[in-house]
């Protein structure tokens, strides 16, 4: 996300990103993803303000809530402002596979000036065919950087020559460890 900000810094490119969460699944709608790529759009690029300010007076005025075909597309509206559209999505496979198969159809239809970077550990099978990046966290790696940010303090307890609290700490989330598919259209 810096590196894109920084590289289209002053240009009519916008940048958004969602980050999926498991423990948020009740929370990660499509609408709410969705409005999420919205807001960051709104935020960061005055001229797609009055579009959605005039379409929430509308709505609240009415004491209603925008449906997701009108948030939709006021998203495709609005991202067809811009040159190019980065969208960013995160740990896709944290979402519900409900959440996550409707967003991915809303996804595949925005403008095509929409550049879209998936992270997910499974390989949903809407993106075959699309470029693919196997990454996959080294084990030597990733020890390293669990130990690095464990506390230094009762961890370290040898008792009989067992393992340490942090060798179990490390050595389980080291386990769970799996590497991840980026799709990149």
């Amino acid at each position: 996300m810096n590196h894109l900000e920084t590289f289209f810094e002053g240009q009519n490119v916008a940048i958004t990103c969602v980050y999926c969460n498991y423990d948020k699944q009740s929370q990660q709608t499509v609408l709410n993803l969705v409005s999420s790529l919205l807001r960051q759009l709104v935020q960061d690029h005055y001229a797609a303000y009055d579009y959605v300010k005039s379409l929430y007076k509308c709505y609240q005025d009415q004491e209603t809530r925008p449906t997701y075909q009108m948030v939709l597309g006021a998203l495709k509206l609005i991202m067809g402002r811009f040159l190019k559209v980065f969208v960013v999505v995160d740990a896709l496979d944290e979402c519900s596979s409900e959440t996550r198969a409707e967003f991915l159809i809303a996804l595949r239809d925005l403008p095509d000036t929409v550049r879209l970077l998936v992270t997910s550990r499974d390989l949903p099978q809407d993106f075959q065919g699309a470029r693919l990046l196997d990454i996959r966290a080294n084990d030597r790696d990733v020890r390293r950087y669990i130990e690095g940010r464990l506390p230094r303090t009762d961890l370290k307890i040898h008792v009989n020559r067992e393992p340490t609290l942090q060798e179990d700490i490390v050595k389980a989330i080291s386990d769970n460890i799996d590497g991840m598919f980026v799709s990149c259209t």
